[in-house]
């Protein structure tokens, strides 16, 4: 029996042995797309010199499983581990498969294929430095290729330098399969992280409208989510280092490190803005500095890079989070906070496995497409989560508007109801939805339903056009002002705004309107009269002409009124004008307009003919005859004078219209009293006539009586080295006893009539005797003056004796010839050419200094300057007073300076009244400077003689 048990005993160990031996046998054929190698090999860690011929195939009791490889220790350096199956290829042909390591971070592989005698077949080998192009099978993943002959058993054996934990699921893969495998893979990483990249953009623009931190955090979380994620997969290799794989290696601690981070300061944000706890915000302010420290130093302490290190502090973190979220789910927050802060869980639980080194097969499968799918969908969860709650707190501001507009609606309308403006609302018919109590208190109602059976809609109460204002084209409110009647009767005016939501207002304006009426009325009539004033009766006349209808003026002057002022008091004088006034309209036909256009002249217009004109002037004079204005101590009568203009075709405007009637009027005047006279052709002339003689009358008074003012203005000579005392004599004929020269009348304002009367000369021989005279009387100012300038008119040319009266003059007196010097105008030289050069010619001859005044205004000024004997030209005013304003009028001045002083004649300017002209005429090398900056014209009084 004993020997029964023991026999069994052996069978079953052979059998078990055969078995063993028989599952050491991996079996693959052409129909084989993967395997999973981990429970088929047989696993051995050696040193990292460790050389194939001494692992020691034969030798079965130094191998392991892959078990006990996991639970191996080691020191602390990384060792190299090899691992061994027997393969056999029951297909007819060789066949090419892939080894894959498992991980893109080993640092070297290597795997061997040998035959029963433990020679090498083939071999293959790859460091995690080689680039892409340069491994046997290009791959971000460490991957080797193998070729198994057909119908033999082979030795399939692999090395890897790297930590037994840190093993990962070795596989041996089909070539097509393996390449759509890596397709499918690379798809499902690029389409995560896309998804991952618009969730942060989604994240940052939520902070930028929500102004919060917690998104914007959020965001950066995605951000280091991609950068792990494509360092943790091996794509970074791929597509950014392909050359140098070494540098996805020096960046993957220093990303998991920006990930945590950035983890940290969501949960610090998540903490502040629902625990409210100071303990808590003191905890995460000191945990995110020092995160924010180890970041910083990360890459000058490479303890700080280890994967012992990075896990501490992430399973740290994960704990933390945990923490939080039982305190906030605790709490009395709302269910999308709770969900928010439970969905920070699994992300750092993600994070974690992500950080954390590989210790099972696990990690392999859920460090792929599952765990990236895992993290996109989470990070998903959270932008939804904060959006929803965004969209609450919207939910609510908005709920919080509305209610805030119904209050302050309500709160509106209590107010205009209290207001001077009266609100309505209409509907888009038009008709009345509801109206303030000003609005039926300005149209004189009591209820709402009184104005709505009165005037049923808006247009029945403003008018037809208001129905405008919901028109879609319409941008702006529709205004009106308008005069409304009111339910008493009465009129008044409203201003009228309706805005496009059917609101509107009204504000009664009868006073503001009816007092810009009252202005414009004041504007255009006289205060006094209330007849139209001068300028709206310019206008009249003016609009009148331009229609080319017909039109005829009558300019009535009334003589009296300034008695009566005179006699009593201004009230009374106004009161006879405005009851003569009303004597006149009456004669007036309907038609007519009738002006004050001055103090006592009245300006009426009627669209008729002269002869009609003529008529209702006579009629008008009649009422002035007979009119009386009686006071309490005597009765006043008064003239009256009409003039009238009627409109031709040859009438430009308004104006010259008056203007016709201005000098008719003149001439009745001139005719006596009570009578008309009807502007003519002639009149112009006669008028000129008239003043002409007025003019010889006075100026031969002022020849007889001496009736002359003189006045001196000095010229500068322009070389400050001299001193030069010149004057020019100024004659003038006093006006109404001014002794201001600005106001004096100047020879240009009575030189026609002078010459007509042949005044002008005399005047010339007057104004020498009176300058010598006085030097014979001040022989000091005689020796002291360097030269005197008198001006002589055109008379003085056809003087044949006046260069022998001149001479007998100068012989009489203290002045030499040369200190006299003769102006003529140049217009007056030019015109009479030779009396003016045998003027000159005789004057020189004498001694004396000739000039041409106004230089330059003339087409002759520089034949002059060169055939006229001449010692001075003045320059034209015009042009010095421009020069500095007009390049072309200052070359002007220049070239007469020029050409000047290449003939030997001196310059004076004439017209210097600023300090930059003088200073340019100055630089200019002038002679002389005359002007209101050297010195303005004074009255020249004679001292009395000594004895």
């Amino acid at each position: 029996m004993l020997f029964r048990l023991l026999a069994l005993l052996v069978l079953l160990v052979s059998v078990e042995s055969v078995a063993t031996e028989t599952r050491q046998v991996l079996t693959v054929s052409a129909q084989t797309e993967r395997v999973k190698l981990n429970q088929q090999l047989a696993f051995r860690v050696t040193h990292d010199n460790f050389s194939l011929s001494r692992i020691g195939l034969d030798s079965p009791e130094r191998w392991e499983s892959f078990e006990q490889l996991r639970s191996h220790q080691i020191g602390s350096d990384k060792p190299l581990i090899w691992a061994a199956v027997k393969v056999f290829n029951r297909s007819r042909s060789s066949q090419r498969y892939i080894i894959d390591f498992g991980d893109s971070y080993i640092d070297e592989a290597s795997v061997y294929l040998l035959n029963a005698e433990f020679q090498v077949l083939d071999s293959e080998r790859v460091e995690f430095d080689d680039p892409l192009v340069n491994r046997p099978h290009i791959s971000q993943q460490i991957m080797l290729p193998v070729d198994v002959p057909a119908n033999q058993t082979m030795w399939l054996v692999m090395s890897m330098k790297q930590w037994p934990k840190q093993i990962n699921t070795l596989s041996l893969w089909a070539p097509q399969p393996l390449q759509l495998h890596l397709q499918q893979k690379q798809t499902a990483l690029g389409v995560n992280a896309g998804v991952l990249l618009l969730l942060a953009v989604a994240a940052f623009s939520l902070a930028r409208g929500t102004q919060r931190k917690l998104q914007i955090s959020t965001g950066l979380v995605a951000t280091a989510f991609i950068l792990v994620m494509l360092l943790h997969s091996g794509i970074w290799i791929t597509y950014f280092s392909p050359f140098s794989p070494a540098i996805a290696g020096v960046l993957l601690p220093y990303s998991k490190q920006w990930l945590l981070l950035a983890l940290t300061w969501v949960l610090r944000e998540c903490v502040r803005s629902w625990l409210k706890s100071v303990n808590w915000n003191r905890f995460f302010n000191g945990l995110m500095v020092l995160e924010l420290l180890v970041s910083i130093a990360q890459p000058w302490w490479p303890e700080l890079q280890s994967s012992t290190w990075l896990s501490l502090q992430i399973s740290i973190l994960v704990a933390i989070t945990a923490l939080v979220g039982w305190r906030v789910v605790n709490s009395d927050h709302d269910r999308i906070v709770k969900w928010f802060v439970l969905l920070l869980l699994p992300l750092s639980v993600i994070a974690w496995l992500l950080i954390l080194p590989r210790v099972n097969t696990l990690w392999q499968g859920l460090s792929g497409i599952v765990l990236y799918s895992l993290l996109t969908a989470n990070m998903l969860a959270l932008i939804l989560a904060q959006l929803d709650k965004a969209l609450v707190r919207l939910d609510r501001r908005i709920g919080s508007l509305r209610r805030m507009k119904d209050y302050y609606r309500d709160a509106y309308w209590r107010f205009i109801n209290r207001s001077n403006e009266g609100w309505f609302e209409l509907d888009a018919d038009h008709h009345w939805r509801r109206v303030s109590k000003r609005f039926l208190a300005i149209l004189g109602l009591n209820n709402a339903d009184f104005l709505r059976r009165h005037w049923p809609t808006a247009g029945a109460l403003f008018n037809s056009q208001c129905t405008t204002w919901n028109e879609p084209q319409r941008r702006e409110s529709w205004q009106h002002l308008q005069s409304v009647e009111r339910i008493d009767g009465k009129t008044i005016w409203l201003q009228i705004e309706i805005f496009a939501d059917g609101r509107g207002r009204i504000l009664e304006v009868t006073e503001q309107v009816e007092a810009e009426m009252h202005l414009n009325f004041l504007a255009k009539h006289d205060p006094l009269t209330g007849l139209l004033n001068q300028r709206e009766f310019h206008r009249v006349l003016q609009r009148q002409v331009d229609q080319q209808k017909d039109c005829v003026v009558i300019l009535l002057h009334i003589n009296g009124l300034q008695v009566i002022h005179d006699q009593t008091e201004p009230a009374v004088r106004d009161q006879a004008l405005l009851q003569m006034v009303l004597n006149l309209r009456e004669k007036l036909p309907q038609r007519a307009r009738i002006a004050r256009v001055a103090e006592q002249r009245l300006g009426i217009m009627i669209s008729d003919t002269e002869q009609a004109g003529f008529a209702l002037a006579y009629q008008l004079i009649q009422v002035c005859r007979e009119f009386r204005f009686s006071t309490q101590d005597r009765v006043f009568q008064f003239t009256a004078h009409a003039g009238i203009a009627c409109a031709t075709a040859a009438t430009l405007n308004g104006v010259s219209l008056l203007r016709r009637a201005e000098g008719a009027l003149k001439l009745a005047q001139q005719l006596g009293d009570f009578k008309v006279h009807s502007a003519t052709a002639d009149d112009q002339q006669r008028l000129l006539r008239r003043e002409e003689q007025n003019w010889e009358q006075r100026l031969r008074d002022a020849l007889v009586n001496e009736d002359w003012v003189l006045y001196q203005q000095v010229m500068v000579s322009a070389d400050q080295n001299r001193d030069k005392h010149c004057y020019e004599i100024l004659l003038r004929l006093p006006e109404s006893g001014q002794t201001d020269p600005d106001e004096a009348l100047a020879p240009q304002q009575f030189l026609s009539a002078a010459l007509n009367a042949g005044i002008m000369g005399k005047a010339d021989r007057w104004l020498v005797r009176h300058v010598l005279d006085y030097f014979n009387d001040n022989p000091f100012i005689a020796t002291r003056t360097w030269r005197c300038h008198i001006n002589l008119s055109i008379q003085s040319l056809e003087d044949s004796e006046l260069i022998h009266f001149l001479e007998q003059k100068i012989e009489q007196s203290n002045m030499r010839p040369e200190q006299l010097a003769f102006e003529l105008a140049e217009p007056v030289v030019a015109e009479n050419f030779e009396r003016a050069y045998e003027l000159f010619k005789q004057l020189q001859q004498l001694g004396c200094v000739t000039v041409i005044d106004q230089f330059g205004t003339g087409f002759n000024s520089f034949r002059l300057l060169r055939q006229m004997p001449l010692t001075q030209i003045k320059i034209n005013r015009f042009w010095v007073q421009n020069m500095l304003l007009d390049a072309v009028e200052a070359e002007l001045v220049l070239s007469c300076i020029r050409l000047a002083k290449a003939a030997g004649v001196e310059v004076s300017a004439v017209g210097v009244e600023n300090e930059e002209t003088r200073t340019a005429l100055i630089d200019a090398e002038v002679d002389y400077l005359q002007g209101y900056v050297c010195g303005r014209p004074t009255q020249w009084q004679p001292a009395e003689n000594t004895p």
